[in-house]
């Protein structure tokens, strides 16, 4: 199993989250901190970048449509980028390719989040 390495910073005026490794119930609670720092603004915007993402369970899942949920609600915007193939079947599988603004790249991430009403 690849521990989850997580790495946050500004791009471009948008917070930024790198996902590498496993997300999954042990490295769940880690992310879930962050993303709740991240999304605490009014209208937050947060871009989640997952190309060296390569494992998400469904406690990895919750903790990511639990963030967007409290974007959602506060009105704000938030994106996944580079979806690797064993987690965009997941993705896939559940729906919630659908439900998520996903981009292949984090150029697409910005200019998607970059367009959305503040």
């Amino acid at each position: 199993m690849a521990e989850l390495q997580i790495d946050s910073q500004v791009v471009d005026g948008i917070p930024t989250i790198y996902l590498q490794g496993e997300l999954d119930s042990y490295s769940a609670p880690r992310v879930r901190n962050i993303l709740d720092t991240l999304t605490e603004s009014q209208q937050p915007t947060v871009l989640i970048d997952v190309t060296g993402l390569e494992y998400i369970d469904s406690a990895g899942l919750g903790v990511l449509v639990a963030a967007l949920k409290v974007v959602n609600d506060h009105d704000g915007a938030l994106a996944i980028v580079g979806l690797t193939p064993a987690v965009a079947r997941v993705f896939r599988v559940t729906g919630l390719d659908n439900l998520f603004t996903v981009c292949a790249d984090t150029a697409e991430g910005h200019a998607k989040l970059a367009k959305t009403p503040a």
